[in-house]
């Protein structure tokens, strides 16, 4: 019964995920077009990611929630913002947080049709780990973004987790906010593995909660190495997502 309920609920879904995504890169282009003039560091279409992209998602399909905890330490910014990664979905969840941010996401990803057009055209960095020449060009875009007051996302674990396990991180993210002198901000995701694991294209769950927190910033300053930041964030993230997997009630967002 219950695959039988999946596979019903597979077109829904994905009509969802492509309606929202369609609207998304429609407003996204339309509204920016108009802004680009005054607004050379598309912060528009930044703002239309949050509101369409991160909220409508989950509001639009029914069986799936979210709720939000740690806001409050999300200040200005910018950050270096680190999280697991175990799902597509991890993105749109991101993307809720109060604060501006560009994504760092594979460069096979901007070359996709549409929906990679539109991210290369709201301004999300590609990288491509294979090119040494591309890798120093997407940190200095990020340095650029930082400079700009636009928080960066990355996931340090390099890919997504097939068992929705974290992962030993990179340290990329963590000599980044060293070197800029731009706090980390660790998030924890739990619930988006539920839904859509990785090489998946069917949704796993139709009736899931997210939940997404926010843990207190991280001064690279106060640790002599990128390894010992990228250990302790690591742990804090862990720890969190133990406590967030614990069955218990929440207030949704």
């Amino acid at each position: 019964m219950r695959r039988f309920l999946l596979w019903l609920n597979f077109p829904f879904a994905w009509s969802i995920f492509l309606a929202v995504s369609a609207v998304n890169v429609v407003l996204g282009f339309v509204c920016q077009l108009f802004a680009l003039p005054w607004d050379p560091q598309r912060r528009v279409a930044l703002k239309l990611n949050h509101w369409i992209w991160g909220r409508s998602l989950f509001v639009a399909e029914p069986g799936w929630s979210s709720s939000y905890e740690g806001l409050e330490h999300v200040g200005e910014g910018p950050y270096v913002i680190v999280a697991n990664h175990s799902s597509v979905l991890d993105v749109p969840t991101l993307m809720r947080l109060p604060t501006p941010m560009r994504v760092l996401a594979k460069r096979s990803l901007i070359r996709a049709p549409i929906m990679g057009w539109y991210m290369g055209f709201s301004g999300q960095i590609p990288i491509d780990m294979s090119d040494p020449n591309d890798v120093q060009a997407t940190i200095d875009r990020c340095v650029e973004s930082l400079n700009q007051g636009i928080s960066v996302v990355i996931f340090p674990e390099g890919s997504r987790s097939e068992d929705g396990q974290i992962q030993t991180f990179r340290r990329g993210a963590f000599r980044l906010a060293k070197d800029t002198g731009v706090p980390i901000l660790p998030v924890s995701i739990s619930g988006t593995h539920r839904i859509m694991q990785k090489g998946k294209f069917m949704p796993q769950s139709i009736v899931q909660h997210v939940r997404c927190r926010v843990l207190p910033p991280m001064s690279g300053e106060d640790y002599s190495t990128a390894r010992k930041l990228s250990n302790r964030a690591h742990a804090a993230i862990a720890s969190s997502l133990d406590e967030l997997r614990e069955p218990e009630a929440v207030t949704r967002a």
